[in-house]
Parts: C-alpha cells; structure tokens; sequence
C-alpha cells in the first residue's frame, strides 16, 4: 500500500474515532446529567463515564456548558444533523394539504423530539437557579422552539385560515409543546405518548382551526 492510499485512509478512521468518542462523551454526559443534575455532574464524572481522559472532553467541547448545548441539539434534531424544519417530519407536514393531517403527523413527530428533549431541559432549568449562563441557554432554547414552530404555523396557513394571527398562533403551540409542560403530563401525568400525542393534535384543532366542515 503506497503512502498516498494510506493517508487518506488513517484520516478517515481518525474522523471515525473522533466522531465515535464524541459520541460517548455525550451518552456519558446525557446519563450523569439526568441522574445527578448539571451541577454534580462534573467533566471528571463524564471522562470517567466515557473512558476517557478529562483533556478529551475539554479537547471536544471546551467546558460543560458547551457539552450541555450540544446534548440539547441532538436531542432535538435526533440523528438528523439537519435543522428541524429541514427534516423528513417537518417536510411532510408542509406537503399535506389538509389542516387536521397536518397537525396530527407534527403531534407524531414532536412527542418524539420530547421524549429526548424534555429531561435535558428539566436539568437546564434547575440548573438556571444559579448559573447565568444555564438561564441564557434555557432562554435560547425557547427562542429557538418558537422560530422552528413558525414552520408549521405557516404550513397550516398555506392551506387555509387560522383562527388566530400566525404571531399568536405560534406562541400556541409553542406553548401546548413546551418540554414543562409535556414533562408535567407525562411524568407527574402518567400519561401515556399515545394519549400525549392524540390531546395534543386535537387541543391544537380546537385552538387553531375552525369547526370541522359538516359533512
């Protein structure tokens, strides 16, 4: 093997292992985080976790406020590294035509999107207390909610009339899908992704949209 072939071949299994440690350190880091919280978690605890040095991590992410935001982006994108509106779910919500559809296939995909990110936020917010720097996260985090929610809001208007200006309809979904409020469903709740899912489609249609036309 010549020394041209075996370059780029070392650089791509280099690429691969960094990707793979990445990976690590953030299931290492998603687990302390939910079981200990942001402040007893520290990048010792995760290095350890990970199997890896603590100059790993820093090496990655630089510090544990870095770490967290990168958890809270591959929660919400999931393996998808493409922003929310240019996913699958989100695309075929705007190739629909009829309303209703449409906001039950975004209940379908943004119960998924909780399910990962709604325990990550909890750890925000109580962390929020007493970092500035966790309070701007949680901050942009919902800001970000809100900009990516416009997608569907505007999806839902190409198709027909809302009951609400597209400003006050996004605030109400932004709402009806914060991760505290689905948090408080589910968790104290109990309730089930079925049933999350179904109340959250049919609050939406009643917020959202007009009667259903007779038929």
């Amino acid at each position: 093997m010549t020394d041209d072939v075996k370059r780029p071949y070392r650089s791509t299994r280099r690429r691969e292992q960094a990707a793979e440690t990445r990976a690590r350190v953030l299931d290492a880091a998603a687990e302390l985080f939910r079981e200990r919280g942001y402040e007893r978690a520290s990048i010792a605890a995760i290095a350890e976790a990970a199997g890896v040095a603590d100059e790993t991590v820093y090496g990655h992410f630089r510090n544990k406020r870095n770490l967290l935001g990168e958890l809270m982006q591959r929660a919400v994108r999931g393996t998808d590294t493409r922003s929310v509106p240019d996913q699958a779910g989100p695309r075929a919500i705007s190739a629909v035509t009829d309303q209703r559809r449409q906001l039950q296939l975004f209940a379908a995909d943004v119960v998924r999107r909780l399910e990962r990110a709604a325990p990550l936020v909890a750890v925000v917010g109580a962390g929020a207390q007493g970092e500035p720097e966790l309070g701007r996260l949680l901050k942009q985090l919902h800001a970000d909610r809100l900009q990516n929610l416009r997608v569907l809001v505007d999806a839902l208007r190409a198709n027909g009339s809302l009951r609400t200006p597209a400003a006050a309809a996004t605030e109400t979904v932004w709402a009806l899908t914060s991760p505290e409020l689905y948090g408080l469903l589910t968790g104290i709740g109990g309730w089930s992704r079925r049933r999350y899912t179904a109340w959250l489609a049919e609050s939406l249609e009643a917020l959202l949209l007009g009667p259903t036309p007779a038929r």
